[in-house]
């Protein structure tokens, strides 16, 4: 999942402080709002650190199962697409169903290696990619075994 919509760098210019914006925070109440079931059969996230996106998961944490783990990774932001498959390898193999909440390019970039003889168009603010593997744990993972069951996206 894509961060919620932000508000541009500030004459600050601090690009990791940058808030979720109104447009954002209705993106994410709507997401979650119509797709309860898909995050409270989540049992593990991945979160980046960066503001906008532990502000994304924040927003959502209420329709995940009160059980389910979660870790901020400041390395998440402009992570590879090999690196975010090694993050995912490496998840350990009592959860099931994963979610990321990252950034762009890095998000597109990893749905477009999945896929890689098609254009495939880049994540919106607050869309979420649903995929499966049919493996028997995360090491398995690898990006020809990943299959595309929806892309979710907020109407706002």
């Amino acid at each position: 999942m894509r961060h919620a919509d932000s508000y541009p760098t500030d004459f600050s210019g601090y690009e990791l402080e940058r808030p979720v914006s109104v447009t954002g925070l209705f993106q994410i109440e709507q997401i979650s709002a119509n797709n309860k079931q898909l995050w409270s059969e989540v049992d593990f996230v991945l979160c980046s650190g960066i503001k906008r996106a532990k502000q994304t998961f924040q927003a959502i944490y209420s329709t995940v199962r009160s059980s389910t783990k979660f870790i901020f990774d400041d390395n998440l932001y402009q992570v590879s697409t090999s690196e975010l498959r090694d993050k995912i390898k490496w998840t350990p193999a009592i959860y099931n169903k994963m979610l990321i909440i990252g950034h762009n390019p890095s998000l597109s970039q990893f749905i477009a290696a999945i896929f890689p003889d098609e254009k495939v168009p880049p994540l919106d603010t607050c869309e979420a990619v649903v995929l499966e593997s049919d493996v028997n744990t995360w090491q398995e993972v690898e990006f020809n075994n990943l299959v595309l069951v929806d892309r979710i996206k907020p109407t706002i």
